[in-house]
């Protein structure tokens, strides 16, 4: 069993439910469509491509934490698939063991630097969280370029295009695990929670 604090687990249940209904009514079937309108190659190379803009994130986070390397093999990857990835949308660096170090973001960040998690945290749309990750957030969405478009409606496409290329990747994946799971909510939790601790200490 996982020791972790969830005080408002009735508004986490909620936003779950939530995100289980929005997932099998919105983003499954419209992930569905996407899947037999684009080959596979062309939608992990948009995953590529979104992966590589999110680079400043993984590299200030790996930067402040003071490894150093890790920095390093972040930009040196982003440099190597931004020049031979054609417009980023390769990853020829994934070839390289060096050149694909574990991930990191703000919320791994604070926790190196002794923040505690705090309480468990269901958001909306993103899913699991706890209150130091989700302040983490807040900070990874700045260090992210898609914020800086003015136009919102462009931004809201992008987004949007993210998260349904990412979907259409992964149709079957939350079947499984939910089907599996004698407890969904505590299971996702659980599973959350012994994760991100991993990562803290890596």
């Amino acid at each position: 069993a996982v020791e972790v604090s969830d005080p408002i687990i009735y508004f986490n249940k909620a936003m779950f439910h939530f995100n289980d209904k929005l997932y099998f009514w919105v983003l499954k079937p419209v992930g569905t469509v996407y899947k037999t309108i684009l080959p596979e190659f062309v939608r992990i190379g948009i995953r590529n491509f979104f992966h590589n803009i999110t680079f400043p994130v993984r590299f200030v986070s790996s930067a402040i934490q003071g490894k150093g390397e890790r920095a390093q093999a972040e930009l040196a990857r982003f440099m190597f698939n931004s020049t031979f990835g054609v417009l980023c949308f390769g990853n020829p660096a994934k070839q390289f063991d060096h050149l694909n170090p574990p991930e990191e973001d703000l919320g791994q960040a604070f926790g190196h630097w002794g923040v505690g998690e705090g309480f468990y945290l269901v958001l909306p749309v993103l899913g699991p969280s706890t209150a130091r990750d989700a302040v983490g957030l807040v900070g990874d969405y700045f260090l992210y370029p898609v914020t800086y478009l003015e136009c919102w409606e462009t931004r809201l496409v992008i987004n949007s295009t993210r998260v349904v290329n990412e979907t259409s990747l992964r149709i079957g994946d939350y079947e499984v695990f939910k089907n599996a799971a004698i407890d969904p909510y505590a299971s996702m939790r659980d599973g959350y929670i012994q994760d991100r601790r991993i990562d803290v200490v890596e």
